[in-house]
């Protein structure tokens, strides 16, 4: 039986085709009379015409018999079969658990928690001095952007099967879950609070906050870099941006006073944060409104005693104060007050 391997490999030496018919290894035996080198070659091309090509397994025949046909037919049919149920079982799985494909666009996705990203922004909401929990359903698993009714989610945008937005909340507290798939963080979009909105389907401007309208003040406090920005003139633009850590690092305990101590939930965030905070404040008074701020005060508490430990100061109006628990922002760092016209709220 000609070893076509070592046919192969000799030929890839130089070798000539006599030299290769001579070759004991190549096992090759000419029919009588015939030259060997000239009809060893003239298989060899035959071969390769019908597609069989030069190489083959030592001692294979040549042509293969009806039993290993059958073999080869039967390996083809199995192999197909199992393809044919792989396809289907993915196409089950994208049509029960995805039903669309996963969208680039943060606006338009629906679909499964657990994303590429994962991090948390708190949402603060005060109107004429009082801070405003946002909608819930105690008892369900999501509210905004999950739930497919008016006032959770723009009626434009909701998610078959049980989908879920990539910002969402899970309670009251004003925690924003932003949970990324892989196809929006390859877009390298940075979401907007004006994103959060339109997913909720409540307006967001100047003048007007939810279901509130009046002028707003729009303040962001960036733990990361301790920096206060006031986004007042265009708030719906204000990045809910990616930690310092990266999109899965909520590094920050969630301060409690400024989330109702939990009344209406803790965000379903494990008690942390990105260290995002964002204050939409709506006031209703005539004049231009103080800014809301968080700054460095000595005596951050008019008419009180400077902060220390974890007490603080809340002034819901002016001579009226009461003792409420506080949150170091900068743990061990100079105390912090956040100031409108209408709320004094300070923290160490």
């Amino acid at each position: 039986m000609t070893d076509w391997d070592r046919v192969e490999k000799l030929r890839d030496d130089g070798k000539s085709w006599s030299e290769i018919a001579a070759d004991p290894k190549v096992e090759y035996t000419p029919a009588s009379g015939a030259d060997p080198g000239r009809s060893l070659k003239t298989i060899y091309l035959s071969r390769r015409a019908r597609g069989t090509g030069g190489r083959s397994r030592k001692n294979r025949s040549d042509e293969a018999s009806p039993k290993s046909d059958k073999r080869s037919y039967r390996g083809i049919a199995i192999a197909l079969a199992l393809t044919v149920l792989l396809v289907g079982s993915i196409a089950g799985y994208l049509i029960l658990v995805h039903p669309n494909p996963p969208s680039s666009n943060l606006i338009t996705y629906c679909g499964g928690e657990g994303q590429a990203q994962h991090y948390h922004v708190l949402l603060i909401i005060i109107d004429g001095g009082s801070q405003q929990p946002l909608p819930y359903v105690p008892g369900q698993f999501a509210d905004v952007g999950y739930l497919d009714q008016p006032g959770f989610t723009n009626s434009n945008l909701y998610c078959p099967n049980g989908g879920i937005h990539a910002l969402h909340t899970h309670d009251g507290s004003g925690i924003v879950h932003a949970e990324l798939p892989p196809t929006i963080v390859a877009t390298s979009v940075t979401p907007k609070l004006s994103d959060f909105f339109t997913i909720w389907g409540e307006p967001l401007d100047t003048g007007h906050v939810w279901s509130f309208s009046g002028k707003v003040t729009a303040t962001m406090l960036d733990l990361d870099t301790k920096k206060i920005t006031d986004w007042s003139t265009n708030p719906g633009s204000i990045p809910l941006y990616v930690p310092a850590g990266g999109g899965n690092a909520n590094p920050y305990p969630i301060p409690q006073s400024w989330i109702f101590s939990a009344q209406y939930g803790g965000g379903s965030s494990g008690g942390v944060f990105g260290g995002e905070m964002i204050w939409l404040n709506i006031t209703h008074v005539a004049g231009a409104a103080l800014p809301l701020v968080a700054a460095p005060h000595a005596n951050p508490s008019p008419g009180g005693a400077p902060l220390s430990g974890s007490s603080g100061r809340w002034t819901a109006a002016p001579g009226s104060t009461s003792s409420v628990p506080a949150w170091p922002l900068v743990p061990g760092g100079t105390p912090w007050m956040v100031r409108s016209e209408s709320v004094n709220r300070t923290f160490a």
